[in-house]
């Protein structure tokens, strides 16, 4: 089979199809006036004003629609987005440079593209693909500013393949329902919330294909689309068409037997019970991960409520979250990961060094064990909203047991804290990340500390092979299948078993059917991934 006009990139959905071009390729808002006056200053702050009032009702309109169609995921987008457009810094952070005489519409996309620039450069690819959602709402205020009519993909008539450098939330939702058979980008990762949107929808995309090559494909006519296998074709021969067919009706018989493991209880063929939980990053996906079959999340990212923005959050905002997440999971077990940034990105209020090797520094645990006015709050807020429901907690990249000791002994400080205020707490299992070769080394030592052990397998491969996951070149080596790897897990499940407690998996391995019975023959009890993957885990897992 002849492959003419291939375009590799990230598998971001799976699927597949074939169908005529549309090309969606719009440029930034048009923001003619860079300067104003000092007299203009009041009235340029109330267009922005304005423009916020105006984008957010929009935003819930939204939101709504894609909730009454059974679209959590995509509702969970613009509710998150609902939240970003009235967040308070935000608005600082323009109406500071409106006051320095610089346009509201310039204004609200360059402070749009600061905060995305937080979110950008961090580790986590979850948290990464955030800064979309960043520079997809200031371009919305902009464009409100502007008065310019966003057009294009609403013009849909014919069931079309979407070409486009990248695609926001907004975009997509424009796209009329049945029209989008499947997305390829220039940019964009499996976690950025095209793939999201992708996922939700039941279409195949490719992502991140490149611009240039992206480009050669504005001419063709038809594109094939693999998104499981992560390419496209232009101007396919017939021999790939047929066998698009073929794959597409293979791919639909198998989602339609996934249906049946969606709120299934995960058990291997020998009847031995694996949990199956979510990953999430904020509190608008859990309804999402519920509707996925989710029995509980395995690991809650904190680190959103701290970025694009010039102070930490309150304890009682902290709180309003967590507690949110835990009633909507009631009985069923949410995990939050204590903060995990570092050296890589600032955080208000905190005095954070130069490093030369961030991820190799001043991060996670070690900052919080330092910097109380950052981890107090926070313990806290976890303590009250146990309360709530089924709340833990785990301390990431953690070396020693030393470090356990300390942060358990804060945490007990602030419960006895919050009794003598006659403050509402819950109980709260305590757990660690197993994501250095350090703690999985020292596992034994480190397991009469806590409640579980959760395996963040993407840093542990990186630390452990000295292959940066954000390297394409090293790609060969980011694997949880390495020998080594494996070793180390099997080091961690055995303290685990001679200390009683359990071991869960919230890296990408998790999710990989070939690793599963790896894993669980190691005594892994418990796997958590992005919420879509939960179905074909379940059936995965009864096959083991």
């Amino acid at each position: 089979m002849e492959l003419r006009g291939r375009l590799t990139g990230i598998a971001a959905s799976e699927g597949v199809a074939v169908g005529p071009v549309f090309v969606h390729a719009p440029g930034e808002p048009r923001t003619e006036r860079q300067s104003i006056t000092e007299d203009e200053v009041p009235r340029e702050l109330e267009r922005f004003e304005a423009a916020v009032e105006a984008v957010v009702p929009k935003l819930s309109a939204t939101a709504q629609k894609m909730r009454e169609a059974g679209n959590e995921d995509e509702a969970a987008i613009f509710e998150a987005h609902i939240e970003l457009a009235g967040d308070p810094e935000l608005a600082e952070g323009v109406a500071g440079r409106v006051r320095g005489l610089q346009s509201p519409e310039a204004a609200v996309l360059a402070v749009g593209e600061e905060y995305a620039g937080l979110f950008a450069g961090m580790e986590d690819s979850y948290m990464a693909a955030r800064a979309d959602d960043v520079r997809d709402v200031a371009r919305q205020i902009a464009v409100e500013m502007t008065g310019e009519a966003e057009a294009g993909l609403e013009a849909l008539e014919v069931p079309s393949i979407i070409l486009a450098p990248a695609l926001a939330p907004s975009d997509t939702a424009r796209v009329p329902r049945g029209m989008a058979l499947g997305f390829v980008t220039a940019e964009g990762s499996k976690t950025s919330h095209v793939s999201i949107m992708a996922r939700s929808m039941g279409v195949p995309a490719v992502v991140g294909v490149g611009g240039a090559a992206l480009e050669e494909a504005f001419g063709a006519d038809t594109v094939a689309l693999d998104g499981g296998q992560g390419y496209a074709i232009a101007d396919p021969d017939p021999e790939t068409v047929a066998e698009m067919e073929r794959r597409q009706a293979e791919l639909e018989a198998e989602r339609l037997s996934l249906e049946e493991y969606r709120h299934k209880e995960a058990r291997t063929s020998g009847g031995r019970r694996i949990e199956v939980s979510a990953n999430l990053g904020s509190s608008t996906e859990a309804e999402g991960a519920l509707e996925w079959g989710a029995e509980g999340v395995g690991l809650f990212r904190t680190e959103f409520l701290f970025m694009e923005r010039d102070e930490l959050p309150s304890e009682e905002e902290q709180y309003e979250v967590y507690s949110r997440v835990a009633a909507a999971f009631g009985e069923k077990p949410v995990i939050f990961r204590t903060l995990d940034v570092g050296g890589d990105k600032d955080l208000p209020g905190v005095e954070q060094p130069a490093e030369e090797n961030p991820f190799l520094g001043w991060r996670g645990i070690r900052m919080c064990l330092e910097v109380p006015e950052l981890f107090k709050p926070q313990l806290r807020a976890l303590l009250r909203a146990a309360a709530h429901g089924n709340v833990k907690t785990m301390f990431p990249m953690i070396a020693t047991a030393d470090e356990v000791h300390a942060a358990r002994a804060v945490l007990e400080e602030c419960r006895k804290e919050l009794a003598a205020q006659g403050t509402q707490t819950g109980p709260m299992e305590v757990g660690v990340m197993i994501e250095t070769p350090a703690a999985a080394l020292c596992a034994r030592e480190l397991a009469p500390e806590v409640d579980f052990f959760s395996v963040g397998t993407n840093d542990l491969v990186q630390y452990t092979l000295a292959a940066d996951r954000g390297n394409e070149r090293l790609g060969h080596l980011q694997s949880a299948g390495h020998p080594a790897v494996l070793e180390l897990i099997r080091l961690t499940c055995q303290a685990a078993e001679e200390a009683g407690i359990w071991v869960g998996v919230c890296g990408e391995a998790a999710a990989d059917p070939d690793l599963m019975p790896r894993l669980i023959e190691l005594g892994v009890k418990e796997l958590s991934m992005s919420a879509p993957s939960i179905p074909r885990a379940k059936k995965a897992i009864s096959e083991v």
